[in-house]
């Protein structure tokens, strides 16, 4: 309220000030006020994109924290999937080390096919011995019949495995789809709201430039005005004119000052609104200011996110090696336990390495989304840059706005010469006005160079806002050199991982290779059974007899050894299963306890953010209603001053002008005092001459004789004649009494009409009957019916006597005079 009320005490001062200026002010003020609502059109527009744009950066804002917890779950994912390709690699290794083992085994395989070859040989003699063979080989044939039946029952339930693997993919493609859809989205989203702050910023360069410009353009125009202004009090200085005509003069000029004041009142209206939308400029650059700090302090912390996750996937590394170690030693110890699970391992391990490849060509997609959205920025970019050129177009129409503006000048100039002719009239008494101008063009020039002093702060506030700018650029460029060194390490990321497909390649190298060798020795088993199939049946005969108590003997022998060696088997594939589920509880529990602490470590940083967020907008907006309350006391005492200064001036002409006023009016009385003086005594002169005319008239009648007839008609005209004089000089006694005794309104009759009035008052008509004749010597002669004549003064050409104005002593003697004149008749 109180800014309110100094606005308005600053618009009064102004229509005060404003009404003593020239008139030649009003062409600068018509100029500036098409600018000045070119302004304020502007600025509505700027508010406008100002709210949308906060709209839109809060909108930015929710999708960026929502991208941000689809990363974290994204690298979570990934954090389970290198997990699993380590487990994997130990698995792989441990397999290797089983394929060793089972080729030392076969190896140790053959030399006893050998050893039993020249047994056979050396049995073809000892038929016990040959028995025995046959019965140990009858229940190698039964075991490898079971273990063949136990593998094709592994191998259906690892096909159902794979379905139901093959299925779980599937859903997770289609997620991973939604996914990549969403990110997508939001992505253009956030491209597109950056291009639109971006545009802003632009958008506020060229308001800014285009507010200079009209600066510089006004200053030019006052200038020019300044100059005409000077011809004008130049030519005025020549030019005088009656009283009458400055009256009409001064209401002109007093109607045209009027419309100066309300014209500075819209003006400084409009003055006060551009500068409350510069404070509103200012204001979005900070917030924009803070908007880019804030997205620095998110790069950073993503940043430091990354530098984390790379340490926890060394430390994983680190702890799969030691596992590795672990399981090699025990693997050792176990292996023969571990033959018939070895074609599951393999099985496992195949739709593992499905998996990774899934997970890999993931990872391609996502870096292909990255890429995708580099374009994308690309792009806006374009997009801005089409916006800048139709700003520069808005500027265009602008300067044609200009062109307009000055069209409208050159009218009022043509205003201003009609002005000039009539001041053509008022060339009499315009230098005492001179002064009083002269007095006004020094308080006119005294606000000029206060309005100078205010253009010159507003153009350094307009310079600080383009370096916050500049500096807001800058925070620009390097936010981009960041985003530039996170592709980059995103790139090394992906370097590491076509790594690890490379050597996953190697081990499924030599996968099959130790497939084609296992397929190698299966063979060659098959044709030894054949061989030794043709050699038992060529001895089975033989042979039956002797084998059937051998066998008993063997049978029970045989059936104590797969007792005992299912019984060790069930215990060691029971104390590695614990084992194994240990160590996985317990790498699980370790990688839990990570993954919490860095969940609570990054929610106590944005906690931290957060507050020193919202502290830092507090500090701002302290500061800056701190700012606005020093501007507007500032603002209120410098009107207080102006209203103080802009009275005591006013008082002072006031005064001024009413001490000239009063003199000039004492001037014309005593200039109607001599003058009703001065027609006095021509008055009191007339008198003797019509008394001595009476007197010789009188003579005349008395020695003419005439008839009292004639004299009766001659007197009864004079009479008439005398009494409408009377009337018309006693009408004019009354206004002059009027005039003098109001003194508000100064008499301006000039000596004409008093001339005009005093040739009705001609002198005494000749009476009787006569006429006149002029002469050659320019005399009248007056004739009358008898040989009398009268000679009188001739007339004197160009000249006229003015009339007496009569006072009541005129008046009562003259009663008396015709009193007189009467009783002679």
């Amino acid at each position: 309220m109180s800014g309110l009320t100094s606005l308005k005490s600053l618009d009064q001062w102004r229509s005060r000030t404003s009404s003593a200026m020239p008139s030649r002010t009003s062409s600068s003020n018509s100029v500036s006020i098409g600018s000045f609502a070119n302004l304020k059109l502007t600025a509505e527009k700027l508010v406008k994109e100002q709210a949308s744009a906060k709209t839109e950066l809060e909108m930015a804002n929710n999708k960026l924290k929502k991208i941000t917890e689809h990363v974290h779950v994204l690298e979570e994912k990934l954090q389970n999937a290198y997990n699993e390709n380590a487990k994997l690699k130990v698995r792989q290794k441990e397999d290797e080390k089983l394929w060793k083992g089972l080729e030392s085994k076969f190896s140790s395989t053959k030399t006893v096919c050998d050893q039993l070859t020249e047994t056979l040989h050396h049995l073809a003699g000892q038929v016990q011995e040959a028995e025995k063979v046959k019965a140990f080989f009858e229940d190698k044939l039964s075991a490898t019949s079971v273990a063949l039946d136990d593998i094709h029952k592994q191998m259906s339930s690892l096909s159902l495995q794979l379905e139901s693997s093959k299925e779980t993919i599937r859903n997770r493609d289609d997620e991973l789809k939604h996914l990549g859809v969403e990110n997508s989205k939001l992505e253009r989203s956030f491209k597109e709201e950056k291009i639109k702050a971006v545009s802003l910023v632009e958008e506020k360069d060229s308001v800014i430039k285009n507010l200079e410009a009209t600066v510089a353009a006004n200053g030019l125009a006052m200038e020019s005005l300044n100059s005409k202004l000077e011809q004008l009090h130049l030519e005025l200085k020549l030019k005088e004119d009656d009283l009458l005509n400055l009256r009409t003069s001064k209401e002109m000029l007093e109607a045209e000052m009027i419309n100066l004041s309300s014209k500075n009142n819209y003006l400084t209206n409009k003055l006060d609104m551009a500068l409350q939308e510069i404070k509103n400029l200012e204001d979005f650059v900070k917030v924009l200011t803070t908007k880019l700090s804030e997205l620095d302090n998110k790069s950073s912390a993503f940043s430091e996110k990354v530098v984390q996750l790379n340490a926890l996937y060394e430390s994983c590394f680190d702890l799969m090696q030691k596992e590795k170690g672990l399981a090699a030693e025990y693997s050792k110890t176990k292996f023969e336990k571990l033959q018939n699970e070895n074609i599951y391992v393999t099985v496992d391990k195949n739709a593992l390495y499905l998996i990774n490849r899934e997970l890999s060509t993931k990872v391609s997609e996502l870096q292909k989304e990255q890429q995708f959205a580099m374009v994308q920025h690309a792009e806006e970019c374009r997009v801005a840059e089409e916006k800048i050129q139709k700003l520069e177009s808005e500027s265009e129409a602008l300067l044609s706005q200009k062109t307009d503006m000055e069209s409208q000048i050159i009218k009022l100039q043509g205003n201003i010469g009609i002005l000039s002719e009539n001041s053509i009239s008022s060339e009499n008494k315009m230098q005492d006005l001179l002064l009083k101008i002269s007095e006004l063009e020094t308080a006119n020039k005294d606000q000029t160079e206060k309005l100078g002093v205010d253009i010159e702060k507003k153009e350094s506030d307009i310079i600080v806002q383009k370096k916050e700018i500049e500096k807001c650029k800058e925070q620009l460029v390097l936010l981009e050199q960041q985003i530039i060194q996170l592709s980059s390490a995103l790139e090394e990321k992906d370097q590491l991982v076509i790594d690890l497909e490379d050597k996953k390649k190697q081990l499924e190298g030599q996968k099959t290779e130790t497939q084609t060798s296992l397929l190698d020795a299966e063979t060659k088993l098959t044709e030894a059974k054949k061989q030794y199939d043709q050699m038992l049946e060529c001895k089975q005969l033989e042979l039956s007899r002797h084998l059937k108590e051998i066998s008993q003997r063997n049978d029970q022998a045989i059936n104590d050894i797969r007792k005992r060696y299912e019984l060790e088997k069930t215990e060691s594939v029971n104390l590695e299963k614990e084992k194994a589920e240990r160590a996985l509880k317990e790498m699980e529990r370790n990688c839990e306890q990570k993954l919490n602490e860095n969940k609570e470590d990054s929610k106590n940083h944005l906690i931290r953010v957060q507050e020193e967020h919202a502290s830092l907008i507090c500090r701002v907006q302290q500061e800056r209603d701190k700012k606005e309350l020093d501007i507007i006391t500032k603002h209120s005492e410098e009107l207080r001053r102006m209203q103080i200064h802009a009275e005591n001036e006013l008082r002072e002409r006031t005064t001024s002008l009413r001490n000239e006023h009063e003199a000039q009016l004492r001037a014309l009385k005593c200039e109607h005092e001599d003058e009703l003086r001065r027609l006095e005594e021509e008055l009191d002169v007339q008198k003797s001459k019509e008394e001595k005319q009476r007197k010789l008239l009188q003579l005349q009648w008395k020695v003419m004789g005439n008839s009292q007839e004639d004299q009766e008609v001659t007197s009864k005209k004079a009479r008439n004649s005398d009494s409408r004089k009377r009337s018309h000089l006693a009408l004019e006694r009354s206004e002059l009494m009027e005039k003098d005794s109001t003194h508000l309104k100064v008499t301006q009759t000039p000596v004409s009409n008093m001339l005009k009035k005093a040739e009705k008052n001609t002198g005494p008509k000749h009476r009787r009957k006569e006429y006149e004749i002029e002469t050659t010597n320019g005399r009248a002669i007056t004739k009358k019916t008898k040989s009398t004549a009268m000679f009188g003064e001739p007339k004197k050409s160009g000249r006229r006597r003015t009339p007496i104005v009569t006072t009541p002593g005129n008046a009562a003697k003259e009663s008396k005079m015709r009193i007189d004149i009467m009783f002679c008749c």
